[in-house]
């Protein structure tokens, strides 16, 4: 496999396998006048972009698979940042230069040329007592295999024919057609083995109770800062080997007038924790056929995929059962209570009972949080997530005249996520609510969008000098969303977790364990749009586009349509000077877009008062008001809502030297995204505006930066071959604008992103995912400031203590032939930035971390720069002592929620450089009857750090939310995975 790295729509395709490369229908770019898929799915000529876009082919998905394909992205593509969350089939987080909105920073995903929404569930937040994991997208149910290649828009300029939606940049997928003349089946399988490492560092030196007193026994105290001894490390048991097994049969024919192309796969995981699963069924259809003499083409296309999975992992500590094993007070003995001890029977109530080190005789939890027995989690605590998403598109084009042709196209995508988590009688009382038979919360997501245009495209010749491309049409987007959420903590039968079960006749005020929320919202854009191009002797292009969105969201306010126009120009240096011979190909290139991003839907009802609205929710049967409105009225209307805007200037250049095997490309950036949509509560009357809680527009964010690709083939045979590429990336983001100037809002005032659990804020002239926490408490010249007892103080209210965003990103992937021999891996660093972790402070409060051994070890902790506090007997002195262990770490240690302990004591560097990825293929060519060749591969993910200092991975987020990034809220831990694939093309 050659793979494809296009900086400006093209790369070098890299590839384990030199063999394949004459037999692979990936994307290749080896040829300047390369004809690529760009906005609308319309084909273009390389040459005649005018910014910056990376693709690569299908087979670099594949090469080492993971069930989430954007997850074999990683470190592959520059300046795209991807985070993954809790497990296989979990969504996916994906930044393209940088954070941009509040609302959403997600790109918009396109299949085929036509755009999806790429549904999710309620994502998981950062939390301590989050009780749902994340649930997954479309994008994780979609089969590598049946991708041929992605392109990435990374820039306004590239996405702007999608208007609102395509703010973010856009994600262009194109799916494996059918060849002609061609009749073949192709069978691929992988199993790996996952190992979850980079675990917490645990001691188990020092025990929960002294031995030596005689009262004192194992369990009797939640604290593990007891006598020295030995104990076993259950977390290792616990803990399993996961497996990963994923098939893929396809079957492709074809002839001169039509070409089919079907696919089924499967994907069984059993996760690294005991209990957890997670299946999933793919199936793929696309056919393509001429009719009237080949000027009639259709094209339809069909993706479908069903997923189930158990016990995935959620973030915080609630539903953990790692965290049991954390906080197991050191001498308690595990195995008592293990797979088959973990309940014991209940003779009043005639139910089973957890069996627990934690649980008194009467029934009552000694912790504060309390822990739970890890198998009673699993079996009495499960939470299943069942997905189900649906993909059809059908597209007409009629070629009108040689270099006319009109298309008709239209989408259905459906999808639907299932969450329950149940809860047992004799659970926490806590995670019970109150309620004594057991509790059961249900969220139910289902996403719907139908989408329609009308494309007229022309390419007519004017003269031999100019060339003119142009693409005009309209189109009509409907997106539906509704939205259950069941809480429920008064079943009327214990234990069954039934919705016809559930008991509503409860005086109770809705809240946890009492609620019952259903939301159905309805959005519409419709649009018109164009788009030309002019070119002059192939050596200048101009590039112009123009969409105007009416947009259902700006509904009731002051705004019903929005324009959005780019403009960029290019020159091929190399077309236009005579260059050196060494210099294949020299382009630069410059633009500037405008494009925008639309109001959550309905959002615009809040304008009405609320005696006149409908925008009343119902919870449980009782009336709510909407939680905040727009400021109306004479001298606001500055602040009624608009679409956020997106103003991007880019300017780049790309050469191509040494017989093309030498590719350079390197793009600079600045993007200013105002119009943020906050929510902020005012307390006194400003300037006429009652106090009350608002929706804002206002706001500003900068992203600046570059992003640069460089790919070198040092070897080109088929004896030997070895292809270098290096993505480097970096950016820059500020806050510039906050709140509106109008009214007077302190400028200190924070905003808090939503999933990040009041951790991540924004700040006037800070950064955008800001971590804010408690800090030591220092006095004027810096120094902290501790008690008597040498233990230190914490400020009183939370303050900046770093960014988790990366300064700097940098991937290096290395491709091998020796024959049929292929060798390939990939480094993937990310440089700078700063990351939480609520895990290390709550097993260091606990005594289970091996810190807290280390320390008392070491007869207690050495302070730096410390002096005592003013009050003490030893005020403004140098403290230069060792502070008792369990003094030290009661201050700095927590495991309770915000604004607890001191969170500065927690701060590591986000830098990491790992093996991402590595793969050895040899390929066997059996030409036979039915057979043509097989590759067997051994692969393996994640491998190894060569540099990692925080104690977890710092690219994993609780979920796909614009504030879960950079905290660890007891996550599960980065897994190893080594396996062997098979391909056999027949």
């Amino acid at each position: 496999m050659r793979k494809a790295v296009i900086p400006v729509l093209f790369v070098f395709s890299l590839s384990a396998n030199a063999q394949e490369k004459k037999t692979t229908d990936t994307t290749k770019t080896t040829d300047i006048q390369e004809v690529v898929v760009t906005s609308l799915g319309v084909k273009r000529q390389a040459r005649s972009l005018t910014y910056s876009s990376q693709q690569i082919g299908g087979d670099e998905l594949t090469e080492v698979k993971t069930p989430n394909l954007l997850n074999s992205i990683n470190g592959k593509v520059s300046n795209v940042q991807i985070n993954r969350t809790n497990g296989v089939g979990s969504s996916v987080r994906v930044i393209m230069r940088g954070n941009k909105s509040v609302s959403n920073s997600q790109p918009l995903y396109v299949i085929d040329g036509i755009p999806i929404i790429n549904g999710t569930g309620k994502s998981a937040d950062i939390g301590q007592y989050s009780n749902m994991p994340d649930p997954g997208d479309v994008l994780s149910s979609i089969n590598p295999d049946d991708i041929e290649s992605i392109n990435f828009l990374k820039g306004a300029s590239a996405s702007a024919l999608y208007g609102s939606a395509g703010g973010n940049g856009a994600i262009l997928i194109t799916t494996k057609k059918g060849k002609m003349g061609k009749s073949s089946i192709t069978y691929s399988t992988s199993l790996t083995v996952e190992r979850a490492y980079s675990l917490p560092k645990l001691q188990h030196s020092y025990l929960s109770y002294d031995p030596s007193v005689p009262d004192q026994q194992p369990g009797q105290s939640i604290y593990s800062w007891g006598a020295k001894g030995a104990s076993k490390d259950y977390l290792k048991d616990f803990l399993q080997t996961g497996t990963t097994w994923v098939n893929s049969l396809s079957f492709q024919s074809g002839n001169e007038k039509s070409t089919n192309y079907f696919s089924i796969g499967n994907t069984t995981n059993k996760g690294v924790i005991p209990m957890s699963y997670f299946d999933q069924y793919n199936i793929s259809f696309r056919n393509s056929s001429k009719f009237l003499d080949d000027k009639l083409t259709l094209d339809a296309n069909f993706i479908g995929s069903l997923q189930e999975s158990k016990n995935r992992q959620t973030p915080g500590a609630s539903f953990s059962p790692l965290t049991s094993l954390y906080w197991l007070p050191r001498g308690v003995n595990f195995d008592q209570y293990g797979a088959d001890s973990y309940t014991i029977w209940d003779k009043t109530r005639y139910l089973p009972a957890q069996n627990w080190w934690e649980v008194n005789p009467n029934g009552s939890f000694k912790g504060n949080p309390a822990t739970q027995n890890p198998y009673w989690i699993l079996n009495r605590n499960p939470v299943t997530v069942s997905n189900k998403n649906a993909y059809g598109a059908l597209s007409l084009s009629y070629q009108i005249n040689p270099w006319l042709s009109a298309r008709v196209r239209g989408n259905y995508s459906w999808n639907t996520s299932d969450s329950q988590r149940d809860i047992a009688a004799f659970s926490a009382p806590s995670l019970l609510a109150e309620g004594a038979n057991g509790r059961m919360l249900k969220n139910i997501y289902e996403n719907s969008s139908t989408y329609g245009d009308v494309l007229l495209i022309g390419s007519p010749k004017i003269n031999d000098a100019l060339s003119l491309d142009f693409t005009v049409g309209g189109s009509i987007n409907t997106t539906r969303n509704k939205i259950t959420q069941i809480d429920n903590a008064y079943l009327a039968v214990p234990n069954l977790f039934a919705a016809n079960n559930l008991q509503w006749n409860v005086n109770r005020a809705p809240g946890d364990g009492y609620h019952n929320i259903y939301t159905n919202m309805k959005k519409q854009v419709q649009s018109v749009f164009a788009s030309v191009s002019l070119g002059y002797k192939n050596m200048f292009y101009v590039d112009m586009t123009f969409r105007n969105d009416w947009d259902s969201t700006l509904a009731l306010t002051d705004q019903k349509g929005v324009d959005y126009e780019s403009v960029g120009a290019n020159a091929i240096l190399s077309s236009i000077f005579k260059l050196p011979e060494t210099i294949n190909f020299w382009k630069v290139r410059g633009s500037y877009a405008t494009v925008g991003l639309g109001l959550p839907a309905n959002i615009s009802n809040a304008m009405v008062e609320y005696s006149k609205g409908y925008t009343y929710g119902v919870d449980a049967g009782t009336i709510v008001y909407p939680k905040s409105s727009f400021a109306t009225g004479a001298g606001f209307e500055a602040l009624l809502p608009r679409p956020e805007l997106n103003k991007t200037f880019e300017a780049g250049t790309e050469i191509r030297m040494l017989n093309n095997r030498l590719s350079f490309d390197i793009t600079y950036y600045n993007s200013n995204t105002s119009n943020q949509l906050l929510e902020t509560s005012i307390s006194s009357n400003l300037g006429g505006l009652a106090p009350g809680s608002y929706y804002i527009n206002a706001g500003k964010i900068r992203n600046t930066g570059f992003e640069s690709s460089l790919s070198y083939k040092i070897f080109n045979s088929e004896k030997f071959g070895w292809t270098t590429m290096v993505n480097a990336s970096a950016n820059k983001n500020k806050i510039v604008e906050l709140f509106p100037s109008s009214l007077s809002i302190k400028e200190d005032q924070l905003f808090s992103l939503t999933g990040g659990g009041d951790y991540t804020r924004l700040k006037l002239g800070g950064s955008f995912g800001d971590i804010y926490g408690i800090k030591f408490k220092r006095d004027d010249q810096g120094r902290i400031l501790v008690n008597e007892k040498g233990a230190p103080l914490a400020e009183g209210t939370p303050a900046y203590l770093g960014n988790p965003n990366p300064k700097f990103i940098l991937g290096f992937n290395n491709t091998f032939n020796i024959g049929k021999l292929g060798v390939s891996f990939l480094i993937d660093g990310k440089f700078g930035g700063q990351v939480l972790s609520l895990t290390e402070k709550a097993n260091d409060l606990y005594g289970v971390s091996k810190a807290s051994a280390d320390a008392r070890d070491a007869g207690g902790v050495s302070i730096p720069n410390a002096v005592y506090a003013p009050g003490t007997p030893n005020a403004g002195q140098a403290y230069t002592g060792l502070t008792n262990p369990q003094e030290y770490y009661k201050a700095v240690g927590t495991s309770e929620g915000y604004a607890k302990g001191i969170d500065e004591a927690y701060m590591y560097s986000a830098t990491t450089v790992r093996l991402r990825q590595a793969s050895v293929s040899y390929t066997f060519d059996i030409n036979s009857k039915y057979m043509k060749n097989a590759t067997v591969s051994l692969v393996g993910t994640n491998l190894f750090f060569f540099y990692k200092k925080a104690p977890f991975d710092p690219e994993q987020v609780s979920g796909n939310t614009p504030g879960g990034v950079g905290v660890d809220s007891f996550g599960l831990p980065v897994t190893r995975s080594i396996g062997l694939s098979l391909k056999a093309n027949f």
